[in-house]
């Protein structure tokens, strides 16, 4: 069989409007831009989903039992990206084979995955002579992936969007996530990376063969509507300086902090913005205090659609002090939107924005310089804003679903 990808089983666990991040939104993109090239594509979800999904089917996979009696959930039955608190370990006392990840504690999250994979795996089979490729995306849905390819024997093509070594890169998080996604790598016919920067991890943290790695950069869809040339929302008289996230150790949120602290030294009126939730929000918002930034630095809570919006528009700079990011989506979306972006160099997004500010998540002195020179800089700052424009230019979902059609074809000549 010669697998060219026009049927897809592709396996999520989120999609817009119910989205958390960046997984999400690369999945519509992708998907929308697949169908546009005559893929047919089933797409399972661990929820119902509301709102029109015209381009594709979308498959429920989920247990009541996850749900209060009497509800429906739009919602994701838990978060995939909590850490697991148990002691981290180092990585060779990690066990990767099947034994090892059987033989962990059913925990809640665990039995979930593993009710997902059983859903999953009798839709799967009802429908084997309707497609020709499973694709699954990120360590929740690899478990289900590997059982469905057991049982109809189709190949199977992992996604990677980030791992828990992003996740928790201070250390080793749950080990049972760990295990989940070598499992479903080692399994998987092809895998896909978001970057380069993600396949050497891949590599070199999970020991994946390289030749079977292909990277595959996300895309963006053009604007429908041009971005707000005044950015007169609030704040008019003063720069703003944004962050977008979750609040946790992966995303740099207090690194941030500490730029906004340098920042302010030498530009007393500039506002600060803190876009995001997560674990870390009441450590930074205390933090924030304690060093008397409360006048300057805005916590605005998780920001989606339009208020995401208005925010890039407004702000006169995006930073993205990420201390592991595989790819970095809302980048692109700030650039997108005329706003000169400084990424971390320990991101996937820096490979395909050559144009914007690269610096180490650490490297606060290089960060403010930076900030201060296009602050002060006009004719820098609007070169800065034209060469990422340019950057963007290739960057479309119809180029990417183009190279995942690749990676299925070259998955049908194994």
């Amino acid at each position: 069989m010669s697998v060219v990808g026009n049927s897809v089983f592709m396996i999520g666990w989120e999609y817009p409007p119910h989205n958390s991040g960046g997984l999400g939104v690369a999945c519509q993109g992708m998907t929308e831009a697949l169908a546009g090239q005559n893929t047919q594509i089933y797409f399972t979800l661990p929820h119902k989903q509301f709102g029109s999904v015209s381009h594709m089917s979308i498959l429920e996979c989920a247990d009541p039992a996850w749900f209060a009696a009497g509800t429906i959930s739009t919602h994701p039955p838990f978060l995939a990206y909590t850490a697991d608190k148990r002691t981290p370990q180092s990585l060779e006392e990690v066990v990767f084979d099947r034994h090892h990840l059987n033989a962990l504690p059913q925990s809640e999250l665990e039995s979930k995955v593993d009710r997902y994979a059983e859903l999953v795996t009798q839709k799967g089979k009802a429908l084997q002579q309707q497609y020709d490729v499973i694709h699954a995306h990120d360590w929740m849905s690899f478990p289900a992936a590997m059982s469905l390819a057991d049982a109809t024997k189709k190949p199977f093509i992992a996604h990677v969007h980030s791992t828990e070594m992003d996740r928790i890169p201070s250390g080793y998080g749950s080990d049972y996530i760990m295990s989940t996604e070598y499992q479903g790598m080692m399994a998987a016919d092809r895998v896909i990376a978001v970057s380069y920067y993600t396949k050497q991890l891949l590599v070199h943290k999970y020991r994946i063969d390289p030749n079977k790695i292909y990277v595959v950069h996300n895309g963006i869809n053009p604007l429908l509507v041009a971005p707000d040339a005044g950015r007169h929302h609030f704040a008019s008289q003063r720069p703003v300086i944004v962050f977008m996230g979750r609040l946790t150790m992966q995303k740099g949120a207090d690194y941030f902090l500490q730029l906004a602290r340098a920042v302010l030294a030498e530009i007393p009126e500039a506002l600060f913005v803190v876009a995001g939730s997560g674990d870390m929000y009441h450590q930074l918002l205390l933090q924030n205090a304690g060093q008397g930034l409360s006048a300057n630095v805005l916590f605005s809570g998780f920001v989606r659609d339009t208020q995401q919006q208005i925010l890039l528009d407004r702000a006169d700079l995006f930073v993205m002090p990420s201390v592991s990011e595989p790819f970095g989506l809302v980048a692109l979306e700030a650039a997108q939107r005329k706003t000169p972006v400084i990424v971390s160099s320990n991101s996937g997004v820096s490979e395909v924005l050559p144009n914007s500010v690269v610096a180490d998540f650490w490297d606060i002195d290089k960060m403010k310089s930076e900030i201060i020179r296009l602050l002060t800089k006009p004719d820098e700052y609007q070169s800065t804003v034209n060469q990422q424009l340019a950057d963007l230019k290739p960057l479309t979902w119809a180029s990417t679903a183009q190279k995942i059609r690749a990676v299925y074809a070259k998955t049908g000549q194994k």
